[in-house]
């Protein structure tokens, strides 16, 4: 089944774009999630939505999200590539009650016991801070995993917790079209798992996704693709799973503009990269400090196998 959905600041940039006529074909990158409830009908018969919200009531019906989310090992796959800022994640999740969920969260490994001089939590200013000055300025990534620097400790703990920002997350949008109007559209994704993980680094992957027009106004068999990575949370019970081809058509009423609109079917959680480290120098004296820096990771529904869902949209 495929569903609708809108969001204002594309309405200017629609106007443009509106296709009159009886027929328009649009391109769409995704995958359709198959025997979910219908919430909306329009004349038609067809699904859709209007508002952000009846997007995000449809969705947390099979793809629901935890308000906190955690990843064992570096979050290799769904980071934000924009620098996220410290301020930023104060705002809604203080470090202080960071460092009370990472135990919890991410496990006992991140203890830090109290027979080891233990210095103030290292908060850092922005997840462009990353490097290590205990160890020559080794980032985040390349420490995860490693070997303890104690005789027989354990490899280098590290992981992220973070609480929800963006539900459901636009990954790609079609062509509005004004109708009465009608256009077809052919989805395919593939899920494809990082083989070059290491020891350290989280479970996650690559959505790649393939759109085909099969024919009308417009149409053709190159269609669009859409990549983009994510990480498993540790509360993660199905992992997401190659989705088949499937055809679809969406007929928008007389007088309104119609698109359709591809959601992940997870949610980006803003928090902390976080790793312990316990060093011993050169000297033999030895002390351990819990390193946070500022991140945002795309993490997929725990309880959910479909990546991306796509709903139709009118306005």
């Amino acid at each position: 089944m495929s569903t609708l959905c809108t969001t204002p600041a594309r309405r200017g940039s629609r106007k443009g774009s509106l296709v009159a006529g009886a027929l328009a074909t649009t391109f769409l990158t995704g995958i359709s999630l198959i025997g979910f409830p219908t919430p909306a009908h329009a004349a038609d018969g067809n699904t859709y939505f209007k508002t952000e919200q009846e997007v995000t009531d449809f969705l947390s019906q099979s793809a629901p999200l935890n308000q906190k989310e955690s990843v064992k090992g570096y979050p290799v796959q769904g980071q934000d590539p924009q620098e996220v800022k410290l301020d930023d994640v104060e705002a809604v999740y203080p470090h202080d009650q960071a460092l009370q969920d990472i135990p919890s969260k991410l496990g006992s490994g991140f203890n830090l016991p109290s027979e080891i001089t233990t210095d103030e939590p290292d908060i850092r200013r922005s997840s462009s801070n990353d490097k290590e000055p205990w160890l020559d300025n080794w980032d985040a990534k390349s420490m995860c995993g490693q070997p303890s620097h104690t005789p027989g400790g354990e490899p280098q703990p590290c992981g992220f917790v973070g609480v929800l920002d963006t539900k459901y997350p636009t990954m790609q949008t079609s062509a509005a079209v004004m109708g009465k109007a009608q256009f077809s559209y052919k989805t395919q994704a593939t899920v494809g798992q990082d083989t070059s993980q290491t020891s350290g680094w989280s479970v996650g992957g690559k959505v790649t996704s393939q759109l085909q027009t099969p024919g009308g106004p417009g149409g053709g068999t190159a269609g669009t693709e859409l990549s983009f990575e994510y990480s498993q949370s540790t509360t993660t019970t199905n992992k997401w799973t190659t989705m088949t081809e499937q055809n679809n058509t969406y007929d928008v009423p007389d007088g309104v503009s119609g698109w359709v609109e591809g959601r992940a079917n997870g949610g980006k959680y803003i928090g902390y990269i976080v790793y312990k480290l316990d060093f011993t120098s050169g000297n033999g004296d030895r002390k351990q400090k819990m390193v946070l820096i500022p991140a945002r990771v795309l993490i997929q529904a725990p309880g959910n196998s479909v990546p991306m869902t796509f709903v139709k949209r009118q306005g």
